[in-house]
């Protein structure tokens, strides 16, 4: 979703589902503080995104994480492989199919969100971009 907002302050106050964009960002700075934080806009989205990934270019898609809010949910966009395959398609079994796609996770109710589950997501992220840096 587009959005004319400013600062990510803006972005999530604006938001149809505020309470979870912010309960998400907060979880988010707090469980992996060494993430940088930064609002992105094009003329079609506007998110936050978290961390850059281990071949930073120009490009302002460059995060590991993206935070984005949408009509029906707050959109959760993850990087990365695991096996040959995108990192969310391991977790998938642990979200309701219509919440999962390729690399979009779709959160609508924070009472359902497992942490845990996230923080595993987020770490193995963190772990193929280290893995990318090495590699290089």
């Amino acid at each position: 979703m587009n959005s004319s907002a400013k600062t990510i302050e803006e972005l999530i106050e604006t938001s149809e589902h505020r309470e979870l964009f912010h309960l998400l960002d907060q979880w988010i700075q707090t469980t992996f503080p060494q993430l940088s934080r930064r609002l992105i806009a094009s003329g079609t989205i506007t998110f936050i995104g978290y961390g850059e990934l281990y071949d930073a270019t120009d490009d302002i898609y460059n995060s590991l994480l993206s935070l984005a809010p949408q009509k029906n949910n707050v959109s959760l966009y993850i990087s990365g492989e695991k096996n040959g395959q995108p990192i969310l398609k391991s977790y998938e079994q642990h979200f309701a199919k219509s919440a999962v796609g390729k690399i979009c996770l779709r959160l609508r109710n924070p009472k359902k969100i497992d942490f845990n589950v996230l923080e595993a997501i987020v770490t193995d992220v963190i772990a193929w971009n280290d893995t990318q840096k090495a590699s290089e």
